[in-house]
Formats: structure tokens, sequence, C-alpha cells
């Protein structure tokens, strides 16, 4: 029985020591967007379509991996809806962009207009 917990114990910190890796707040990389206050708007039957687009950039001089962006769409008026949405990127290199688009459903003729906040993870 003692062998048993201790190889239970061995493995158990095998495990933890060879794979886990913490992903860190990474404030290197900027997310913005130009048009989150006048998005591109779709209309479709009852329902108006915004499409903001996010430009994700590393402008250090460090390559990123695991990247995770978590976006939250935040309406400036109290009966549009508000979204949250993430992105994965496997590697971001230094100076590198990337665009990436976000759809937002609202009822016909309500002009939502949005702000938004952002945060960013990734291996350290």
């Amino acid at each position: 029985m003692k062998k048993a917990g201790l190889v239970l114990l061995i493995l158990i910190i095998i495990s933890w020591s060879t794979g886990c890796v913490m992903q860190q707040h990474n404030a290197e990389i900027e997310v913005t967007s130009p048009d989150i206050s006048s998005p591109d708007t779709i209309h479709a039957g009852s329902v108006d379509l915004y499409t903001p687009q996010f430009r994700i950039t590393n402008p250090s001089n460090r390559t990123y991996t695991n990247i995770l962006v978590r976006i939250n769409i935040n309406p400036l008026l109290t009966y549009c809806h508000p979204l949250s949405k993430e992105f994965e990127i496997p590697v971001l290199n230094p100076g590198q962009k990337r665009i990436e688009q976000v759809s937002i459903a609202e009822f016909v003729d309500m002009d939502c207009q949005y702000s938004y906040t952002y945060e960013v993870v990734s291996n350290p």
C-alpha cells in the first residue's frame, strides 16, 4: 500500500512539473478597434448585424505563444446587448498584426453604439 501511494505521489509530481505552464496577463499585446463606435451594419430582415473589427498587434520584439484574447463589447445604450468573445492565437511574432471580426445581432433600427475592454493572457 505504501508503494502504491509513493508511486501515485511521484506521478502527480511528474505530471505537474512537465506540462503545466501558467499563463500570465500580457500587457505587450495591443487590441484596438478603429470602428467600434460606428461599426459596419448589415440589415437582415428584422435584425441588424454589427461587425466591428479588432486589430491584435504585437509591437514588442518578443514572440508569444498560446495567446488568449478576451474582448468584452459593452453597449452605450441600455436596450442593446453586451457580448464577450474569445480568440485563441497559437503564435504572435514580433510586429505581427492580426484582424478579427465580431458579429453582434440586434433588433432592426436600434442604432446601437459600443465600447470595449480587453484582456490578453499568454505563456510567459
